[in-house]
């Protein structure tokens, strides 16, 4: 006998939208939604998950604190769109001078998704009309999406500062904080003399 794999819980079909106000804070961790037979849907997920349930995330940087969401989903013709917000307090190593720094990370949130197999998968010749992200086994975790989109958040060089002077590449010493007697970079070059070559 073939042995079932334990389900998520999913969050209930809501077909009326939901007071803002009479909307707790959650955790989010095993929120999520399973269309499948659904044609129509409003729900509201607004709350948080805890950094031990995003593993790739914390993996590139430490999270400090729980991520917090304030998310919108309706399900009209067959489509899922989810909207809202995203942020989380992380600390990352500069890239320049090493030092840790904090900061927080800010997503903006606006997918589109529906159940079934990317049609695209199967015919290679198919152009992709617009942004949807597929939903083999119909249902969508809300925790997966908030880290996807952290993680798209996350800035290609983390500096803990834009002006941030780095490490002196000869002594070492952290420039942001002192200076040192070090020459530039290349002043040394025994091409540097060439330089002036043509003004001759």
């Amino acid at each position: 006998m073939a042995k079932s794999n334990p389900k998520i819980p999913f969050a209930p079909v809501l077909h009326e939208p939901v007071d803002e106000e009479m909307v707790p804070r959650h955790n989010l961790s095993e929120a999520g939604i399973d269309l499948e037979g659904v044609r129509r849907l409003s729900r509201r997920f607004r709350g948080f998950v805890p950094g031990s349930r995003m593993p790739d995330l914390t993996a590139v940087c430490a999270v400090t604190a729980p991520a917090e969401a304030d998310l919108s989903a309706v399900v009209a013709k067959g489509v899922l769109r989810l909207l809202g917000q995203i942020h989380c307090p992380v600390r990352q190593e500069c890239a320049r001078c090493l030092v840790p720094f904090d900061s927080t990370l800010h997503a903006e949130v606006e997918r589109q998704f529906m159940p079934g197999v990317d049609p695209a998968e199967a015919d290679s010749q198919q152009e992709m009309v617009e942004e949807i992200t597929y939903l083999p086994d119909f249902r969508l975790s809300i925790a997966t999406v908030i880290e996807e989109e952290l993680l798209l958040a996350l800035p290609m060089i983390a500096l803990c500062n834009p002006d941030c002077a780095g490490l002196c590449p000869d002594c070492g010493v952290d420039r942001n904080q002192e200076s040192c007697q070090c020459r530039p970079a290349g002043s040394d070059s025994p091409f540097a003399l060439l330089k002036n070559f043509n003004k001759v």
